[in-house]
């Protein structure tokens, strides 16, 4: 009975129909070891690229904290708008007690992700001993716009200074990066200037700084 059967399955496996069946076992069981041996992998490349310790995200955020990555990140500022002074007068006030520094200056907007969206501009006021004796900005900034002139003024009071030299350079719209090229304009007491603009080299930490005499 037992060699019967034995016979039995051996003929059967040479018949096509058998045949064909053993042979889409064989290719199923080959593909799915194929797609485990797939999903393994992927699985150890996803481990290796995010994993991440605790050590590793200090690191990240001691990086990002850095002055040097600072400094990376913000070397293209000050180069978003061009500006060039217009006109400027330093005079007395009729309706009041002081004297008023005001500049006029022209502006193009060279990011034009920066058109319509709000910047200020900063102007520091030096006496001829290189001393800041006046700072003002735009108390809401304006809007940037494809180009423009804006004027800044202030009032200085309490100082007899005769000629002065403001400094003035276009910011973001926390004043705390430049967007612009800072320019300057000497101007003496009662006397307007008009187009006396002075291009002046970029300041390295502080907006509307005063250039090295």
């Amino acid at each position: 009975m037992k060699s019967a059967i034995r016979f039995t399955i051996v003929q059967a496996g040479k018949f096509p129909f058998f045949a064909g069946i053993a042979m889409t076992v064989i290719l199923i069981l080959i593909l799915v070891v194929v797609m485990v041996v797939v999903v393994i992998v992927v699985l150890n490349s996803y481990s290796i690229f995010f994993a991440m310790n605790v050590s590793d995200m200090v690191e990240e955020r001691l990086l990002f904290r850095s002055p040097i990555w600072m400094n990376t990140a913000f070397a293209d500022h000050g180069r978003e708008v061009s500006i060039e002074l217009n006109s400027g007068t330093f005079m007395p006030l009729t309706s009041a007690e002081g004297n008023q520094v005001k500049l006029g200056v022209n502006y193009t907007t060279l990011n034009g992700t920066f058109i319509g969206n709000p910047i200020n501009a900063v102007m520091k006021v030096y006496a001829p001993n290189t001393t800041a004796i006046k700072s003002t900005s735009f108390p809401n900034g304006f809007t940037a716009n494809r180009s423009g002139t804006q004027e800044i003024k202030t009032t200085i009071r309490g100082n007899s200074t005769q000629n002065v030299t403001a400094v003035v350079q276009f910011t973001d719209s926390t004043k705390t990066l430049p967007v612009s090229n800072p320019v300057q304009m000497r101007l003496n007491l009662t006397q307007g200037s008009s187009r006396e603009a002075t291009l002046v080299e970029e300041p390295e930490y502080e907006i509307a700084a005063l250039p090295p005499p």
